[in-house]
This record gives structure tokens, sequence and C-alpha cells, in this order.
């Protein structure tokens, strides 16, 4: 048998073991559902003896789920049938109430009871193992309709109890996380704290006609004519960027050592800064004339001359944070996803902002509806993650095996939302994976391939898990 032959083989075999899984699967679940359909008419019988017509209400739109065409349900429910036979549901629904207080008090053993076989049976599918992820969440979604707080049908499907109920173990880790992240912050800020001192302007920056302060830290220069007060600021960020990101990367890399980050404070100043930085060649000026900021190409320089002294500042750390991932992981704006989503993730962790967008979402997909969800994301008032978990709630969330394929400057505000989101979860619930997914994808492994390697879920799985996670989190 040759390979091709032999591969046609095995896949037949696959797909004709994934079609016997699902039909036994299926067998055993109707045959399941046969044996709740016979408990919910003697319970029916139960409530109709006991006057607890509401509770025989409940118990008939069941039984209307698994059997659609139930005659005895459908009459309960004041159905009829027409001239052809076929059953038209009443007018006005039938008003149902309960009588007995005694027995009602009764009924939710008598439920538990009738319902319970089913739900040890779909606890036996989970337990069984071999199941495929959409079936383990048929399973499980089906007896957590019945019994929602079952500890074994909980440790089966890797839940862990909290204050708030059965959780997904990155729920909690993601708390813990959240903590951790904020431990780093506060270490890098304090230390560098006070590090930067006034400094004398260096032969290059006096050939630029504009007036600038200068300040001066190892391996770091913020020169501007923006305030003293807003230099010192952008240097404490900066060097607290790269603490930063060391810790949550667990990496070595370092910024190089004449990194120079130039502060504007009028735009007004890009022009004559643009023409005499010896870095910018004539033929490439015109490039600056659209942007808010940028880094000069071939040097370590960064500048920024846009918005108040928290934009520039939000600015400044932004351009440096994407110069630090290009170095230690080969990250650029190729990956959209990682280079927009993380960006934003880590500055505001630093900054407490999200103002700087390196893509311009507002130019593609819908133009309105991107402008309209673009002005709620910069509202400092917008909680990100909420509209995230409404996103995927509306069934509006971009497909993730798209997202992957596009760089920062294809992205939609939808795309930079899912981006954010997809970079809030990995460094809160899975911050041991994040160092290496993000070395595969610099050095151009499938994205798709290494999300779902690295997290062990297909994208159509781990999407569902997000939307329990986010709601969650919240």
């Amino acid at each position: 048998m040759n390979a091709m032959a032999g591969s046609l083989v095995l896949v037949a075999l696959l797909a004709s073991g994934a079609a016997a899984q699902r039909a036994d699967f299926e067998a055993r679940r109707e045959a399941a559902r046969s044996e709740l359909r016979g408990a919910l008419e003697g319970y029916v019988e139960w409530c109709q003896a006991s006057d607890l017509f509401n509770e025989r209400r409940k118990a008939c739109e069941l039984l209307l789920e698994l059997d659609p065409l139930h005659a005895a349900a459908l009459k309960t429910l004041g159905y009829t049938r027409d001239k052809g036979g076929a059953w038209q549901p009443p007018a006005k629904p039938k008003a149902f109430r309960d009588f007995d207080k005694e027995a009602l008090a009764e009924a939710p053993a008598r439920w538990r009871a009738a319902t319970d076989g089913y739900v040890q049976a779909m606890i036996g599918l989970l337990g069984a193992g071999e199941l495929s992820a959409e079936q383990r969440e048929q399973a499980a979604g089906e007896a957590l309709r019945f019994d929602a707080d079952n500890a074994r049908l909980h440790a089966l499907l890797g839940d862990v109890a909290s204050d708030k109920g059965w959780v997904l173990p990155e729920t909690l880790r993601a708390k813990e996380q959240r903590e951790v992240l904020r431990g780093y912050v506060k270490q890098a800020l304090e230390g560098a704290a006070a590090v930067a001192v006034p400094a004398a302007l260096s032969e290059r920056e006096r050939k630029i006609p504009l007036r600038f302060e200068a300040v001066a830290a190892p391996g770091l220069r913020v020169v501007g004519t923006a305030s003293k007060e807003e230099l010192q600021l952008t240097a404490q960020a900066v060097l607290a960027l790269e603490s930063f990101l060391q810790a949550v990367f667990a990496s070595q890399h370092e910024l190089p050592l004449d990194t120079t980050v130039f502060l504007l404070s009028d735009p007004a100043q890009r022009a004559p800064f643009v023409a005499h930085h010896p870095g910018i060649p004539p033929g490439n000026r015109a490039a600056y004339e659209k942007l808010e900021g940028g880094g000069v190409q071939g040097t370590n320089d960064f500048a920024f001359w846009t918005g108040d002294m928290q934009r520039r500042i939000d600015g400044s750390v932004r351009l440096v944070l994407g110069y630090w991932l290009s170095g230690a992981f080969q990250i650029d704006v190729r990956q959209g996803w990682v280079y927009e989503g993380f960006g934003l993730f880590l500055t505001r962790a630093l900054v407490r902002t999200r103002m700087t967008w390196l893509a311009d979402p507002a130019t593609v997909g819908d133009p309105n509806a991107d402008v309209v969800l673009r002005q709620k994301l910069l509202d400092p008032a917008t909680n990100w993650m909420d509209e995230s978990l409404r996103l995927l709630q509306e069934k509006r969330q971009p497909p993730l095996g798209e997202l992957f394929k596009k760089n920062a400057l294809q992205l939609t505000t939808e795309d930079v939302l899912t981006s954010y989101t997809l970079a809030t979860y990995l460094l809160e619930a899975h911050p041991e994976i994040v160092p290496k997914l993000l070395s595969r994808l610099g050095t151009g492994y499938s994205a798709s391939a290494a999300f779902q390697e690295g997290l062990g879920m297909d994208l159509a799985t781990f999407e569902r898990h997000l939307a329990r996670w986010l709601k969650e989190r919240n």
C-alpha cells in the first residue's frame, strides 16, 4: 500500500470512528431521555393528584421538549387539533396554580427524583471519557440544567468551587494573577522613581530647532518641549515598562542603551522635528504627516506629538512596548491581534490608559458602527470586558481563524476588542504559555495551530469557553 492510499484509509477509518461515536452518543442519550419521559409522566400524575397544576405545567413543557407530539402534555397545556389533525397552541396561554402547600413543599424532592436518573446517565457519559468536545458540552449542559450544584459533575468538568459557586479554574487563576500583575507594576514604578535626572542636550538634539530640555537615566533619554514634569513621568514610565515586561514574560530582554523618547507639546512642532532629525531622510518625511507619533527607522528614537500629557505618555509607552516585543519575540504589526491586544493590555496595566491604537479600525468594515464602538471604547469609564462579553453573547465576535490572519492595519474595532480580550485571557489565565506562544508566532508559526496547541482546545470550543470565563470574570 502506498503512502497516499494509506492516508486515505486512515482518514476513512477516523471518519468512520467519529460517526460511530456520534451514533453511540445519540443512542445512549435517547435511551436516557426515554427514561426521563417516563419519570416525568409519573411526576405529572402526582402533580395532578396533589392539585399542583403549575408544577404539572413545568413538567409538561419539558415533556414537549423531549417529545413535541406528546399528546397528554399538549392537551394539558391547552393545545387543540385543527381539521387537518395538526396541534395548534391556545390563543391565550392557560393559567395554572398550585393549591396544596404541603405537596408543593414536597415537589422539589420529587422533581429531583424524577430527573436524577437522567443526570446520572449524563454523568456516566462524561465519565466514560469517549466524547468529543461538543458532546461533552451537550451532556454537561443537560445535566447541569437539572442539578446545577452536582459536585461529581463539576469535578468531571474540571470546575472548582469558589465563593460565587462552581467556576472555571482559569477564573480563580486570573483573579490571583491580576494581583501578581499589579505587584509587578508597583515594583517596576517604584524602581523607576526619581532615577531620571536633568541632562544637557546632545549635539544632534541641539541641531533640531526646538526649545528642548532633557532628562536622562541609564540607557534612556527623554527630550522635548513638554514640561519637566512630563519628561520625568515619561522617563519613569519607560524605565518601569522594561522592568514590567521582563517580569511578565520572564525575559531578560532589554531596550537598547541609547533609547531616546522625544515629546513635542504642540503638533505643529512635528514638521521641524522631522525635517531636522538626522535619522529621517527627506524622502521619508511625508510619511510622518499622518501619524500621531512613531519610531525613527534605523534608530532607537521614538517621538510623540499628539494630545495632552496623558496622551503623550500613553503613546510613548505604547511605541516603546511594541519595540520591546519586536526585539524579544519578533512580534510586529504583521501579527495584528498580538500587537494590538498585548500592547493595549500592557499599556493600560502600567499607565492605566489605552489611548493609542496603532491600527486605524475606523477605516474598515462598517465605518459608522466602527466609529461608534471605537468612541465607546475610548471612554475611560467603559469596561472593555463587559463589551467583549456582549460581543460574544450577540454573536458579533470576529471568527478567530480570520482574526489571526490580519495585520494591525486590517483590524476593525471589534477585532481590536477581541484581541485585547485574548491577551487578557492569556496573561491572566495562562501566563505560563505566553512566552512560548509569542516566540512561535514571531517565527511564522501558524497562529491557529499555536493557539490550539497551547490551550488544548479547538477554536470553536475555546470561543464558548471564553464566553463562560468572561461571564465569571465579571
